[in-house]
This record gives structure tokens, C-alpha cells and sequence, in this order.
């Protein structure tokens, strides 16, 4: 590892680190040389040679704290959810500034990757990546697996700002609420809306990662064309990848990450291509962790 390699990237904050530890450990299985973990506290994955913590902390003079004097929730999300989730790219915004980043590889602590960043690199080369459907007729873009630029993060965090504090960026908010509500009432305004508004002004390049093959699995709950079984696409393993089969071509698909999120996180530490040891330790602790019997203090350090 060195420090110019292209860093796979995850943010994580709160009580529970077993779900997010399981998908370090299999970056680091897939090959992955720098892996940091952006967080409130020092979990389990902090054992993992070489992943490196940064303090979410770092956000704070990057725009975290004016972006929540700004925040208005325009979603039927939990106010908590609905902010952190975009407030996450200010942590990016001070991650890029701390360590003189150019380019990172963010993915969601509910995603499995299984192709190295260094393979992933050359694959995609954009300013930024990510996974859009006609679920929602394209109207939004999925960070969950996001190559992406210092200059793409600072314009997004720019965006941000400028919308959430401006009355016509606020207008331009509610009435994009209305909009999702009429489509479905779970839905409301957040990140992906504002990785499709830079989708949408054509100033950096995009990349859709959720086509072709191999692809990235927008979601293991999203059928896509792909068989399923029992609501979720069928995925079969060969030498620790994993593949999925188009019901009407029958093409066989290699993902290079699977996207367990909402409910179905609990299948992320069985889906894993780790050692079983190791998989049944991440069990015990997420059962103690449930139970409220085991705490991950938290841990502020400086970067």
C-alpha cells in the first residue's frame, strides 16, 4: 500500500460497527490495498491490517455545521437519517483536503465488493460513478458505489450549501418532494437527488455502473431483469465471485459488488467470502451488539 493508492471509502456512524466491519474485511479479501473508514467511533473493523479511521468529526469546518443550520427534512425519512445522509459528503469534502485525495472510491456500509479498487479504477474513468434505474425513470442517482473526484465532491457540497440556503433552492426542494410522493409516499429528497443534479448538468462525467457486465448490483431486492428467488436476485458463487443470471437472455452476470441494504443488511456477514471463523465471530458480536451487550465507544482522535 501507499499513499497514492485510490482509497476505497466507507462512512459509518452510530452504535452498530459488526454490518460495516464485515464489508471492510471483505474489501480487504477482494484485494483492496487502502481502505478508510470514516466513523464516530473505533469499531471492530479497526483490527483489520492496514484500514485506516478518520473522525467524522473532520466534517464540522468543511460545511457539516452550515449545512444543519440550513437543513430542512423534505422526506418522510427520520430527520436524523434524512441529514446524515447527505451531510456525509462534507466528511468527504475534509478527507479529500486532510489527505491531499484526488480520487476516492466511496461505497455504502451495506455494500460487498469483490473486485480490487485498483482493477476498478481503469474500468471507470469518470468523475464520478453511480447506479441509476427505471424504478424512478432515472430521476436519481445511488452513491452506493461512487468513484469520485475532489473537484466532483466539492461541487456536490457546493450544491448542497447553495440549495438548502437560497428560498428558490428551498421551493425547488419541496416541489421535488411533491413529485416523489406522487410516485411513492416512502420516498423524499436526498443524496441521490443531488448526484443527479450533477448527472444532469453534463459539467463532469458520469459513469453507470449498474449495466453491462460485469456491473454493480444496484440492489439485491431490485430485480433488474435478473432471475430472483424467494424477492431477492439469485446469486451463485464461483471462486468468490458472485453471479447473477438475465431471466430473458440468460446471460450470466459477474457483480463486482452486491448491495444489501434496508432489511436484507443481515445477509451481508452470509453473502461475505470470508474465513467461517471469522464469519461466525462477526455473528456473535452483531447478536451482543443487539442485545445492547456490547458498546463501541465513542472516539474522536485527531487526523
Amino acid at each position: 500500500m501507499t499513499r497514492t493508492d485510490i482509497p476505497a471509502v466507507f462512512v459509518h456512524t452510530g452504535p452498530s460497527q459488526t454490518i460495516v466491519t464485515a464489508c471492510v474485511a471483505q474489501a480487504r479479501a477482494a484485494g483492496c490495498k487502502r481502505i478508510i473508514v470514516i466513523s464516530d467511533r473505533i469499531g471492530p473493523w479497526r483490527l483489520i491490517p492496514g484500514v485506516e479511521y478518520f473522525s467524522i468529526s473532520n466534517a464540522e469546518d468543511y460545511g457539516a455545521r452550515e449545512f444543519r443550520s440550513l437543513f430542512v427534512n423534505y422526506s418522510s425519512y427520520p430527520d436524523g437519517y434524512a441529514r446524515v445522509i447527505i451531510e456525509r459528503y462534507f466528511a468527504l469534502r475534509a478527507l479529500f483536503a486532510k489527505h491531499s485525495l484526488k480520487r476516492i472510491l466511496h461505497l455504502d456500509s451495506d455494500l460487498l465488493l469483490f473486485t480490487p479498487v485498483q482493477e476498478l479504477e481503469a474500468l471507470y474513468d469518470c468523475d464520478f460513478s453511480g447506479s441509476d434505474s427505471m424504478m424512478d425513470n432515472h430521476e436519481s442517482v445511488s452513491p452506493h458505489f461512487m468513484f469520485l473526484t475532489s473537484q466532483a465532491c466539492e461541487r456536490i457540497c457546493t450544491d448542497i450549501l447553495t440549495t438548502y440556503g437560497s428560498p428558490e433552492g428551498r421551493e425547488r426542494l419541496a416541489r421535488l418532494w411533491e413529485h416523489k410522493k406522487a410516485q411513492n409516499p416512502e420516498w423524499g429528497v436526498s443524496d441521490m437527488d443531488f448526484i443527479a443534479f450533477l448527472r444532469d448538468s453534463g459539467d463532469f462525467k458520469y459513469a453507470r455502473v449498474n449495466q453491462g457486465n460485469p456491473r454493480v448490483d444496484i440492489s439485491i431486492q431490485f430485480a433488474e431483469g435478473f432471475i430472483t428467488e424467494k424477492g431477492l436476485k439469485r446469486i451463485t458463487f464461483e471462486n468468490g465471485k458472485p453471479y447473477g443470471v438475465l431471466e430473458a437472455t440468460h446471460e450470466r452476470i459477474f457483480f463486482h459488488a452486491l448491495h444489501l441494504q434496508g432489511y436484507f443488511k443481515h445477509l451481508i456477514i452470509h453473502y461475505a467470502q470470508l474465513n467461517r471463523w471469522y464469519k461466525k465471530l462477526l455473528y456473535v458480536l452483531w447478536a451482543l451488539e443487539g442485545r445492547g451487550w456490547l458498546k463501541w465507544p465513542l472516539a474522536t482522535p485527531p487526523n
